[in-house]
């Protein structure tokens, strides 16, 4: 296919060259970024790391310790047991990969949208610039600056590097498809869909959109390529037979994703599909006109009850069947609307319909944005206007990309300096609880002024979200380490505690460090009796697994008052009902001082047995517990044999 030589990048190497000087350029300033959120809870067994060799226990067991997902992701936690060296003290070095990641996905964007071009092209010769332009677009939108930047969603970035492979390798092989009844090409789609679908899912678990990417270019772009009969029973058995299967699952599973659903969100899973609703059309109009406060992680989302609360619920879904009918009417002069459609829906159809998952994430655009930017720059350079040639077109696409540019960069800047990003976040989305603990967070890092500033945004933050938990105790904390920060009062304190919701999450930080204060003596605004009360009334209606925890608390102001008896029993209880091995290390090193060496021992071995047949290990590694265990059990048998008594000497 000739290009049109007019156009000055003409080869794909300088194109490729151009997409990746952008990125740079674009993405530079926020690389020295810290870590965020989730990165540490991730990614802080890399410290546990002794080598990052392929001959290292240490380093397949962090690679299969993974639990943010049901595939435990291992392919992401081996590009970050690579850089355990560089853990935590080089967020660079981290947010490099990533980058380099992007930019070959940007890469392989390209080749896919020249490739689409090329098919849709009907002699016009413009599959080039549409494809550059495509690409950059899609790279340089300030809406992947998160995906980028945010350390451990190299999961997503890696997840959707490996669907784009598979769909540049099926686009590859299908335009060699024709009537002729060849098994060797069919036989190459199948090892490329099946290979890198299985390394996205070894990734992370939006994989399946891959079959859907792939359908939707079957029934759109690629509808009009002459196959026979045997690519035709190919595509039946390897695409639409298992995307049949991922729609049918979540109906088989339905009682158990519920029960997900009640254990973890104040929603349900209907008013997480209709707010869900609201949400896509929201995703689609930060991709047209992207702004700086559109782009935080948080967002304040009202939850849609019903197809009436909110009234936009309704309005967001008759709007969405208004589109859909649209594009199957119109399929045969405008397939290109209908492809648009079915891949921005096939992006989100993982992560933004019945699974347990929050409501909200930028991330899940990475991919489902491409084929919206394809199409609309496709029609613009196909659009015969008489003031519009090709030049003037290229010159305010030029100017377009500028802007974005300006505004990644700018965006970019941000990460780099964690309180600006904080308070960008915190006043585009003041009312979500996250913006304004990030905020308040990273005032308190600039001394009793910056704590005293803190406490007025949890203030605000509990006036807004009066429900919350954690946001008093934050402030409670706040009261503990600055005379000046009034107090929450300890009644509604515990009032808000007693009608503790069961899915309240995240209280683990906010607990421990008002234990910690009180236990340094540290915290003269509560008593300590005051913090056993809050604990005791806060595991009253927690999860087990939190009201293990709690429990954990009040026997740590048991040891500390030498309270050993009650301390262990306890512990105990905390056990009974998290089963976390934790437990049992401070338990077997309080029955040690009490010289209960046989409960001791029982404790270790317990202890022992749940660390080898877990393998989700995030504090430490198994061999690093393991040993220590090993020690505790050598210890203990010396202290046994020291506590013999003496034999009598036989005269």
């Amino acid at each position: 296919m000739s290009e049109d030589k007019s156009f000055l990048i003409q080869t794909h190497p300088a194109r490729l060259g151009l997409l990746i000087f952008a990125g740079i350029v674009s993405y530079w300033w926020g690389l020295n970024s810290l870590f965020i959120f989730d990165d540490a809870p991730n990614l802080d067994a890399l410290a546990f790391i002794k080598e990052a060799s392929f001959l290292s226990g240490d380093f397949w067991e962090f690679v299969f310790s993974g639990e943010a997902g049901p595939t435990g992701r291992p392919v992401s936690l081996l590009t970050f047991a690579l850089q355990a060296a560089s853990w935590p003290e080089s967020p660079l070095a981290f947010k490099t990969v990533n980058l380099l990641i992007h930019l070959c996905n940007a890469g392989l964007i390209y080749f896919i949208s020249y490739c689409i071009a090329g098919i849709l092209d009907q002699g016009n010769n413009k599959s080039g610039v549409i494809a550059l332009v495509t690409a950059l677009i899609w790279t340089l939108h300030p809406a992947q600056t998160s995906t980028v930047f945010y350390t451990v969603q190299r999961m997503a970035l890696l997840s959707n590097f490996f669907m784009l492979m598979g769909i540049s390798g099926y686009l590859h092989l299908r335009l060699k498809i024709n009537d002729d009844q060849s098994y060797t090409p069919l036989l190459m789609m199948t090892l490329v869909v099946a290979l890198c679908g299985l390394m996205a899912l070894l990734s992370k678990e939006n994989a399946p959109s891959l079959v859907f990417y792939l359908l939707t270019l079957e029934f759109t772009v690629l509808r009009n390529l002459s196959t026979g009969q045997l690519f035709r029973s190919w595509r039946i058995i390897v695409l639409v037979l298992p995307a049949i299967v991922i729609l049918i699952l979540p109906i088989i599973f339905l009682d158990t994703l519920q029960a997900n659903f009640s254990d973890r969100f104040t929603f349900t899973m209907s008013e997480r599909v209709l707010s869900e609703s609201r949400l896509l059309w929201q995703y689609i109009g930060i991709l047209l006109l992207p702004t700086t406060s559109s782009i935080g992680l948080f967002q304040d989302i009202t939850v849609s009850s019903s197809l009436f609360t909110p009234v936009s619920t309704l309005l967001a879904i008759l709007a969405w069947l208004l589109v859909l009918v649209i594009g199957f009417i119109k399929r045969d002069k405008h397939a290109l609307l209908l492809f648009a459609l079915l891949w921005f829906f096939s992006g989100h159809l993982i992560e933004s319909t019945v699974l347990p998952l929050e409501l909200y994430f930028q991330h899940r655009n990475y991919l489902a944005f491409f084929a919206i930017v394809f199409v609309l720059i496709y029609g613009f350079f196909t659009w015969e206007s008489a003031i519009l040639d090709k030049n003037r077109k290229i010159w305010l696409c030029t100017l377009y990309l500028a802007l974005l540019v300006m505004n990644t960069v700018r965006i970019s800047m941000l990460w780099a300096s964690p309180i600006n990003l904080a308070e960008n976040w915190y006043v585009a989305a003041p009312n979500t609880v996250r913006n304004a603990e990030f905020y308040a967070i990273e005032l308190t890092k600039y001394g009793p002024e910056g704590e005293i500033l803190a406490a007025g945004v949890f203030t605000k933050a509990i006036e807004n979200n009066p429900d919350n938990v954690r946001l008093p105790m934050h402030l409670m904390t706040l009261a503990c380490v600055n005379p000046e920060v009034q107090r929450p009062n300890p009644q509604t304190v515990l009032q808000k505690a007693g009608i503790l919701n069961p899915k309240e999450k995240n209280l683990v930080f906010p607990v421990q460090q008002i234990v910690s204060l009180s236990l340094e003596e540290n915290c003269p605004a509560y008593s300590s009796e005051f913090i056993i009360l809050l604990l005791k009334t806060l595991g009253e209606s927690a999860t087990e697994n939190d009201k293990g925890m709690f429990l954990f608390n009040e026997a740590r102001f048991k040891m500390a008052a030498g309270e050993s008896e009650e301390a262990v029993a306890i512990l105990q209880s905390a056990y009974a009902y998290s089963e976390d091995s934790g437990l049992l290390f401070t338990l077997a090193i309080q029955l040690i001082n009490m010289e209960r060496y046989n409960e001791a021992l029982e404790s270790i071995e317990l202890a022992t047995a749940n660390i080898q047949e877990d393998n989700q290990i995030r504090t430490g590694t198994r061999s690093s517990k393991l040993e220590t265990l090993a020690r505790m059990r050598e210890d203990v048998l010396k202290f046994m044999v020291a506590a013999q008594p003496a034999e009598p000497l036989i005269p």
